[in-house]
């Protein structure tokens, strides 16, 4: 008797899994999510960061800088936020 409802078979007989499930860490969707997230906070915390020493910064008088004989902070100056 043949089966009714034929499924997709891999190279070794098994049944294949619906993709995008989350069933291995290789799927690709969820592999995406996963660093899109880690980047954003990546990118969330250097910009933090670089607020952080502008702040100090542009605190400090002109004297104070010259005195101290400090630099810019070499990250760029955030633009939005």
């Amino acid at each position: 008797m043949p089966n009714d409802n034929p499924k997709k078979r891999g190279p070794k007989g098994a049944v294949k899994h619906q993709p995008g499930r989350g069933h291995d860490s290789k799927s690709g969707p969820i592999k995406n999510r996963r660093f899109q997230k880690r980047a954003a906070r990546r990118r969330r915390l250097l910009e933090e960061e670089a607020r952080r020493q502008w702040e100090l910064y542009d605190k400090l008088t002109d004297e104070q800088r010259r005195l101290m004989e400090l630099k810019e902070p070499k990250l760029p100056r955030p633009t939005h936020g």
